[in-house]
């Protein structure tokens, strides 16, 4: 609502400061800054890290009720999901996480923006227009808040971020980089997931009071290692009874303390009377880990991985390392919807544009469209230039598949090319979302339809070569398969 003493004082200060006959004009103007500033919707974006598609005590997929956790227990994350449109096949745009949270605010692949990983040289242009950026430009009173790990090598405040926590990486949520990660143990605010939500409310009241619209993306360190805990979480945990599939004491506490956290923001956003003109966003950066701890497994096939019935996790362009919980709350969403059209994190920034009221002002290389005709109609086709969703690891990785691959989804398919061992893997992951079963000595056209489209989009942007990876001197230049996958699908 517009606050009338502030209006009262607004229109005074016109009628001191301006020539009698300009008085219609301007105060016309006032009274439309706002009520525009009053109507724009907001936006929260909740971020996890590493957090997996059955890591839930709901399903992603309602086709898939059994695809979900048997020892997590997350009520808040469920509510969320359950309250609005669920993205049955929603994908991270990487199986890492830096990569993702640059498609995230800029709209773009990975492939093209040149940051594939998030280790080594940084190939990216940092002149890009993020979220802040377009939403601003739609309503100049926007306000922009970003709240935790951020992973973007340039200042948010360069994006029109008025709040935010600087170039923060995974040290700041307690990441040790040794064996020590794996281990667990107890704090007062693990993971920050405390701290982080106290100030993303804390943004929300005060932009609330001022009658400013805001755009807010809390970016939690859990539940990627170290595996860091509460008491009480841990405590609560150890009464239940331990999952065939998940069964980490530690691991189960620390997704409690992110689940609760959110419950404390929905509160938060109940309470301050949000429901009707603020959409929440649910995401992971990318797939969960595959096993706990770690193994340098070079591709092999895991005996029980924890994305299970997806395959393998984090590191891979399998299901399991892209395919993650995604689902949208707001107004005019009907609760308890499905979409299984294939959505992905570079598809965030023209959505929030259009929510915000326009697409005018997007950059023109954007690989993202708009999610907006989903939220009214979850079966309505969304039209893409390329046809599909691009991913694209040219790297090694002894804790993933061993080797540089890419992917593309397309229709109810996807192919994942090895260039260096020249092998395609094709996947109905519609009917067989654990990739079991290859379709590539079958189906040669459609193999070769999606070779094409996947090599012609990554030489249009220029996509980095596993040859000039940091990867390729160590393991790369021999020409050998590496890759212990394709152990899976070979007699």
């Amino acid at each position: 609502m517009i606050n009338l003493c502030s209006l009262q004082q607004t229109l005074k200060d016109c009628f001191y400061q301006v020539p009698r006959n300009a008085m219609p004009v301007l105060i016309l103007l006032s009274l439309t800054n706002l009520t525009h500033a009053s109507t724009s919707p907001n936006f929260i974006l909740i971020v996890a890290d590493d957090f997996g598609w059955s890591s839930m005590s709901t399903t992603m997929d309602n086709k898939k009720p059994s695809a979900k956790s048997d020892f997590y227990t997350t009520p808040n994350i469920d509510s969320l999901v359950n309250g609005g449109l669920r993205f049955s096949n929603g994908y991270a745009a990487a199986p890492v996480c830096s990569p993702t949270r640059y498609s995230i605010q800029f709209g773009k692949t990975p492939a093209r923006l040149h940051r594939t990983r998030g280790m080594g040289k940084n190939r990216a242009d940092h002149n890009q227009v993020g979220i802040p950026q377009v939403l601003k430009s739609i309503d100049k009173n926007y306000r922009a808040a970003h709240i935790g790990k951020w992973h973007i090598d340039e200042d948010p405040a360069r994006y029109g971020y008025d709040v935010h926590d600087g170039i923060s990486k995974n040290k700041a949520g307690g990441y040790v980089n040794d064996r020590s990660q794996w281990k667990g143990y107890a704090e007062e605010d693990p993971k920050r997931v405390d701290s982080l939500t106290k100030r993303a409310i804390a943004f929300m009241r005060e932009s609330t009071e001022n009658e400013q619209p805001f755009f807010l993306q809390l970016s939690h360190y859990a539940v990627h290692s170290s595996i860091v805990y509460s008491e009480a979480s841990f405590a609560d945990v150890g009464l239940r009874k331990k999952g065939k599939l998940h069964k980490n004491q530690g691991y189960a506490a620390m997704v409690q303390d992110m689940d609760l956290s959110v419950g404390t923001l929905l509160d938060a956003y109940r309470e301050l009377g949000l429901t009707e003109n603020t959409y929440i966003i649910f995401i992971s950066d990318n797939g969960g880990m595959p096993v706990l701890p770690q193994q340098p497994n070079k591709g092999k096939p895991y005996k029980a991985g924890l994305n299970s019935p997806l395959l393998r996790g984090k590191w891979d362009l399998t299901e399991g390392g892209i395919r993650v919980p995604f689902a949208i709350v707001g107004p005019g969403i009907e609760p308890g919807g499905q979409s299984d059209t294939p959505v992905v994190s570079y598809d965030l920034l023209p959505t929030l544009a259009e929510l915000a009221g326009s697409l005018d002002d997007l950059p023109a290389d954007l690989d993202g469209v708009s999610l907006r005709p989903l939220l009214d109609d979850s079966q309505v086709e969304v039209k893409r230039p390329d046809e599909g969703l691009i991913f694209h690891y040219p790297h090694f990785n002894r804790v993933g598949l061993n080797e540089p691959h890419s992917a593309i989804r397309f229709g109810e398919f996807k192919l994942i090319h090895f260039p260096v061992s020249e092998r395609n893997l094709l996947f109905n992951v519609v009917q067989d979302a654990g990739e079991r079963n290859d379709l590539s000595q079958q189906m040669p056209e459609l193999v070769s339809l999606l070779e094409n489209k996947l090599g012609s989009y990554l030489k249009l942007v220029d996509a980095e070569r596993p040859e000039k990876t940091e990867s390729w001197v160590r393991a790369g230049q021999e020409g050998k398969t590496r890759t212990r996958l394709f152990e899976r699908y070979d007699p």
